[in-house]
């Protein structure tokens, strides 16, 4: 496999994530060594609520495929991998304080 920078890797990643609408405002990619990992919040700007799982799992394997990427790891704390299924983590909001 050809040696890429690993800027060069995250300006890919980055493309590859406003192909799939990903909100770049709610995620955070770091690059090491052709390792990627994305963390922080995974919202889709698709419009389509609930987010389909399918959406997660071409994302992380259009991420796993991309040119100078060793491995790639989706730790966002809305989605999580159970069963080898993605699934999206339910959040219990907190209660609005009450004004007087």
């Amino acid at each position: 496999m050809k040696y890429i920078p690993d800027n060069e890797i995250r300006a890919e990643i980055r493309s590859l994530l406003v192909r799939q609408r990903v909100d770049q405002w709610r995620v955070q990619v770091r690059v090491s060594g052709g390792m990627v990992r994305i963390t922080g919040d995974l919202v889709f700007l698709r419009g389509s609520d609930p987010t389909p799982p399918s959406l997660v799992e071409i994302l992380e394997r259009s991420l796993n495929t991309s040119p100078g990427v060793k491995r790639a790891s989706l730790d966002v704390s809305n989605w999580s991998r159970s069963s080898g299924e993605w699934k999206e983590v339910e959040r219990v909001r907190a209660p609005a304080l009450a004004t007087t």
